[in-house]
């Protein structure tokens, strides 16, 4: 058996993007799914095919293309439509992907000239870059006018916010293979004279605006991804040359630039370079990743192409070639690869042989069967048959709300587990709260989990830091970081003032709040603090809010409740007002019609938190087996916190390689 951290350390090296996490560089490239039910859904067995990837340890599961363009989903020509509200199941999606620690991203689509292929109703033209027939006279293509394409890039932006609000953590624009980004990146497709064709700024216009536009609606925290060809593969299109101009063009713009084939003719060769054959070296593709890569300054470039052995994926990445890479038939073949390279079982990876059963499969008959590997598309069956685990030594850091249920989980589900807390007191951060009248049943709730751990075989030891040489030696066999978040402030001038205090200090020691307060941010922190003031005769309260509403975290139901209270309490709520500066007098706003000043004796930052990122990766190495769940690795909720922390604990020592 290799020492992975010493064989693999680019593979199984953490990247940062945006605020998201990835754990480590092996990336899953989007696959999609032929069972789609009527509504535009991904089936329950598609939800099962998209999770028991995240289980094998991969750092993203990708879906395949998603429709943004209103006129295909008014048309009912696309049947995947994640900005239905119908569509739940794209949050089940999400849910299931993101709670086994992977990132959920979501390929949204554009198919330009492709619009009238999919759908029986083929009597108008399809939108393209210009007006032309195409294969022989069978497709007719119209020029999209500037209204037209100005309502896709909206179109773009509102698929990215539907998909970050049903959970996933990042987009992936679908601008290669031919699709509708690349016919207008594509200089023999997009011959037009005005602002949308000619040089490469022009013809790239439509997918920076969109990735822009995606920035603008969901904050530049949410990655943006963009796949792109590197080659259209047809000795009428574009080679690496231009594909570097392209990508000129996207640097900065996307977060992640991921080179791909293939263009529009979709020809033997075309095809059998995308979708690499057994006839062509491993990594085949790479060269163009490679080339686009030096061009590239501040977007991230990923590399993709028929890879299946790790040694040489380390290679790719050791040698500057690209700084992710990603796989799609290979984690088809056998999901569990990255966590087998992760523990150093080189010699247990089923590697992909690339002879497109799988594809072949889910074209004609709807599942991804591989030929190697009979559990794939059978993940309901095999669910309900889970393996037996196999017994761990389990390091929990931290004994909040998630450190607890990770730590009881994997004690019931029979293993060894040590759980250890900085502070004399289980419970974390929330402990603040445990006097706030309408908290009461979140406070007998952690009280019995307290008890359950009093009760249990999980060795406890409180007033405990744990540094990377503590966690060494307790030699575990995983180690689960569920070490929390801190309190944000704002970066403001005069947030350190002596006016200046954070939610958690006062609803610590309320007595501490005097005369009038301000509190900057309308989430829940903010509203139920000012909800508790008032509680307690404290009349002068009023808050700021930079967004134009109440930021309620997916929660709509508790924001009609904090709405009630606000309503009840007359409590004033200045939405779209931004807080510029902190003086020992008040607050300076920039407000919906101007400046504007709020006078306070206190000033009380809600403004969010802050994951403990870059502490929990500390951990990383130190047991074979590693796992940030809860707000250390995304600030989240109960929710979230509970069942990432239950999931990753039950799954112990069953998938992880």
């Amino acid at each position: 058996m290799v020492n992975p951290f010493e064989t693999f350390p680019n593979l199984l090296k953490p990247v940062k993007v945006g605020g998201v996490v990835f754990r480590n560089r092996m990336f899953c490239a989007p696959t999609g799914h032929t069972d789609i039910i009527m509504s535009g859904q991904p089936s329950i067995d598609a939800v099962m095919y998209f999770e028991r990837k995240a289980m094998g340890g991969a750092a993203t599961v990708t879906t395949g293309e998603i429709s943004i363009d209103p006129d295909e989903l008014e048309r009912k020509r696309w049947p995947r439509d994640i900005t239905n509200i119908s569509n739940r199941n794209f949050g089940r999606l999400a849910g299931k992907v993101s709670r086994h620690g992977a990132v959920a991203v979501a390929e949204l689509q554009f198919t330009g000239i492709f619009s009238r292929t999919r759908m029986p109703d083929r009597k108008d033209p399809a939108w393209g870059p210009m007006d032309m027939t195409l294969f022989g006279g069978r497709l007719k293509v119209r020029q999209m006018t500037e209204e037209r394409i100005l309502e896709v890039i909206e179109g773009f932006g509102k698929g990215a916010l539907a998909a970050k609000n049903a959970g996933f953590g990042m987009v992936t624009l679908h601008g290669a293979h031919g699709w509708g980004l690349q016919q207008f990146m594509s200089p023999y497709l997009n011959k037009r004279t005005d602002k949308w064709g000619g040089n490469p700024e022009n013809r790239c216009r439509f997918a920076v605006m969109a990735i822009d536009e995606i920035h603008r609606v969901c904050g530049s925290e949410f990655p943006v991804e963009i796949r792109i060809s590197g080659t259209e593969v047809d000795p009428n299109g574009f080679d690496i040359d231009e594909a570097c101009r392209i990508a000129e063009q996207l640097d900065g713009h996307a977060d992640i630039i991921h080179v791909s084939v293939g263009g529009v003719s979709h020809t033997k060769a075309s095809f059998a370079r995308t979708h690499v054959s057994m006839f062509y070296p491993e990594g085949r593709n790479v060269e163009y990743a490679a080339e686009i890569k030096k061009h590239v300054k501040k977007s991230l470039v990923g590399a993709v192409g028929g890879m299946s052995d790790p040694y040489f994926m380390e290679e790719v990445l050791a040698s500057g070639k690209a700084d992710i890479v990603y796989m799609a038939r290979e984690l088809i073949c056998d999901p569990d690869m990255p966590n087998k390279v992760r523990k150093g079982k080189v010699e247990d990876i089923r590697k992909c042989m690339r002879c497109l059963t799988c594809f072949s499969e889910c074209m004609g008959k709807g599942d991804f069967y591989c030929a190697l590997n009979p559990e794939t598309s059978r993940e309901r069956e095999i669910f309900y048959s889970l393996p037996p685990a196999e017994k761990q030594r389990v390091l929990v850091i931290g004994g909040g709300i998630t450190g607890m249920q990770a730590a009881l989980t994997a004690e019931k589900n029979g293993h060894e587990v040590v759980l250890c807390e900085k502070s004399d007191e289980l419970g974390g951060g929330i402990l603040c709260e445990r006097n706030v009248p309408f908290k009461e049943r979140l406070h007998q709730y952690i009280e019995q989990q307290k008890y359950f751990i009093s009760k249990s075989a999980i060795e406890l030891r409180l007033n405990t830091t744990v540094t990377p040489e503590y966690a060494m030696a307790e030699k575990a066999d995983v180690i689960i970081a569920a070490v929390g978040s801190v309190t944000a402030s704002a970066d403001i001038p005069g947030v350190d003032g002596l006016n200046v205090y954070q939610a958690m200090e006062i609803f610590d020691d309320p007595s501490k709040a005097k005369g009038k307060i301000v509190i900057l941010g309308a989430g829940f922190v903010g509203t139920e603090l000012a909800i508790y003031l008032k509680q307690l005769g404290i009349q002068d309260v009023e808050i700021v809010e930079m967004r134009n509403s109440i930021t309620d975290g997916g929660n709509d139901h508790h924001r009609q409740a904090i709405e009630d209270m606000i309503e009840q309490y007359a409590i004033p709520i200045h939405f779209n007002t931004k807080a510029k500066e902190i003086t020992p007098s008040g607050v300076s706003c920039d407000g919906p019609e101007g400046d504007a000043f709020f006078s306070a004796d206190m000033v009380i930052q809600a403004v969010g938190m802050k994951p403990l990122q870059d502490y929990a990766l500390t951990f990383n190495k130190c047991a074979p087996v590693f796992y940030m769940v809860g707000e250390c690795n995304m600030v989240g909720n109960i929710l979230k916190a509970n069942s990432t922390a239950y999931t990753t604990a039950k799954y112990l020592g069953r998938y992880e390689g």
